[in-house]
């Protein structure tokens, strides 16, 4: 295949990247200081600067490489500031858990607007009808869920409460109540709603840990709805 041939098809592998970045990026797929977004933007530049040496454009040629520079420039700011970011253990073991998606400094921010606590047993950490303060994530520890004091699942550890609620605003649809000892990381509603509204890959990641969440909560709630009948049915037997 001749040069032309190739360099061309290099050229358009990088208007790909660029069209692909761009579209991640406005999905809230990757967020615009992100690692991701950095590197898809310094391929896709490198790539269309490689295909200009057959065909040659000042104006292009200045627009890849100023693109290049500023790339070079966001991760070496990235590095510099991923080095001053320091996590507890515990902290760590939270972030790997559920925002692992996200880049290190957004992490970071989440984390400083919560507060870890430790729960006595019969705490309650919402009431049904009333406004939540927090979201809480249950690091330890076990908890009730009660509908109408009538109780519908057993929340373990690495369960979010008030993920339902929290980004909307709306009062809690359940009271959680805490049925041993736990670890809370309780997480200000308001600051993390308004953090999400500036941060749109905070808002992404936190969402779809919160499906994961709810996707246990509902198979665990079907597997305590199948051991109360079962319960039910030897008391009649």
């Amino acid at each position: 295949m001749p040069i032309d041939e190739v360099l061309k098809y290099i050229g358009l592998l990088g208007a790909f990247l660029y069209l692909a970045s761009y579209f991640l990026l406005q999905a809230g797929y990757i967020g615009g200081n992100s690692k991701a977004y950095t590197y898809l933007n310094l391929s896709a530049a490198s790539l269309v600067l490689v295909s200009l040496t057959t065909a040659f454009n000042a104006a292009s040629v200045v627009i890849q490489v100023s693109w290049i520079l500023i790339s070079i420039f966001g991760m070496s700011r990235m590095y510099l500031l991923y080095r001053r970011i320091r996590f507890t253990d515990e902290e760590m073991e939270f972030v790997t858990e559920q925002l692992s998606e996200l880049p290190l400094h957004l992490a970071r921010k989440v984390l400083d607007i919560g507060l870890w606590i430790d729960g006595d047993r019969g705490a309650e950490l919402t009431r049904q009808g009333e406004k939540n303060d927090n979201l809480i994530y249950l690091k330890e520890g076990r908890a009730e869920v009660l509908l109408n004091n009538t109780q519908i699942a057993i929340c373990g550890p690495g369960s979010f409460i008030g993920e339902m609620t929290v980004m909307s605003g709306g009062p809690a649809t359940a009271t959680v109540r805490l049925i041993s000892t736990a670890r809370l990381l309780c997480i200000d509603a308001e600051a993390l709603r308004a953090l999400s509204q500036n941060e749109a890959g905070i808002a992404s990641v936190i969402q779809n840990s919160f499906s994961r969440d709810m996707r246990l909560k509902l198979e665990a709630t079907s597997r305590h709805v199948r051991t109360l009948n079962m319960v039910e049915l030897g008391d009649h037997s």
